[in-house]
């Protein structure tokens, strides 16, 4: 499992390289990966305008497809609970020092969200976090607690 740990752990760390080249030699000086005005900008949910494309473009060129406008955006939609978790977890990474070593099952949560961009699936869980990582999602919805399973049957 090693694997997937480990190229999720380089994902989150190219995209925070992205934003900041220099991040590594700040955390190590300050603790921080940010300096303070830089946070400030990304705050905003809406500096993260662009987020959600790039992380469907990135997938699709990993399994060896074309991105195109028209299929980005149809996959943003059906991808939804999974580009808002793995927004949660680069602003976390970036403006709140999230440690991705300490938190590395959580990509096995993001893989569960995929199943989510058909519109039969749910996702049962009995992680309280997973709901919270992804309350702003259009799917949010079709992530439960067993209990709340339960009572849709």
């Amino acid at each position: 499992m090693s694997g997937p740990k480990e190229t999720w752990i380089g994902i989150v760390e190219q995209s925070a390289t992205e934003k900041y080249p220099a991040w590594r030699e700040l955390f190590e000086k300050s603790g921080r990966r940010l300096p303070i005005e830089m946070r400030n900008d990304l705050e905003p949910r809406s500096a993260w305008a662009d987020f959600a494309p790039g992380i469907v473009d990135g997938l699709i060129r990993r399994l060896g497809g074309s991105p195109t406008p028209d299929l980005i955006s149809e996959l943003c939609t059906r991808l939804d609970a999974v580009c808002e978790f793995s927004l949660f977890i680069a602003r976390e990474f970036l403006l709140r020092n999230y440690s991705v070593t300490k938190h590395q099952s959580d990509i096995f949560d993001q893989f569960q969200l995929h199943h989510l961009a058909l519109d039969r699936f749910v996702i049962v869980t009995h992680d309280p976090d997973l709901t919270k990582r992804t309350r702003l999602s259009s799917q949010v919805d079709r992530i439960m607690t067993f209990d709340e399973f339960l009572r849709t049957l």
